[in-house]
């Protein structure tokens, strides 16, 4: 093999393992943003606050890095989304799948890791039951969101 084949073929490998490393990534910066603009306001046009203060339960994202705490969102969305019987969602599960779109929009693959899957989550029977689970994953949600906007500090490149 020539000197400029093998030189060719490392500057290839090189900008593939380039390439590959920055979508391993999440695109913090623009999640965040999205979240401020679209997915906050719906949440608000919900007025949900105060309807569950008065739970005292475990964080809902223990973990003190950016990464730990949108993979605990993106675990909730799924789960929330599992939730679901039928083709059509209620207005409060709009936000949910807001989040998990843009999510899955703003991170590569191999950085969310597999998707949940539905037959491990148990199905909530009753509709009055349903709602306030769901009320509930919501304020989890809004809770683990609220402190990645804390945690992450965006990286000067």
């Amino acid at each position: 093999m020539s000197v400029t084949g093998t030189i060719l073929r490392n500057v290839l490998v090189v900008v593939l393992l380039a390439n590959s490393y920055g979508k391993r990534r999440c695109n913090y910066k623009e999640i965040l943003g999205s979240y401020r603009e679209v997915i906050f306001v719906e949440l608000q046009n919900l007025n949900l606050t105060g309807s569950l203060s008065n739970f005292k339960e475990r964080d809902p994202c223990p973990s003190a890095k950016a990464h730990r705490i949108l993979m605990s969102i993106y675990n909730m969305a799924q789960q929330v989304q599992c939730q679901r019987d039928t083709k059509q969602q209620s207005v409060l599960e709009r936000p949910v799948e807001s989040m998990e779109r843009l999510i899955v929009r703003n991170c590569s693959p191999d950085y969310l890791g597999k998707k949940a899957s539905c037959s491990a989550v148990a199905k909530i029977q009753g509709k009055k039951r349903k709602r306030m689970r769901l009320i509930k994953a919501i304020n989890a949600l809004v809770t683990c969101w609220q402190k990645l906007q804390t945690v992450y500090v965006p990286s000067k490149q």
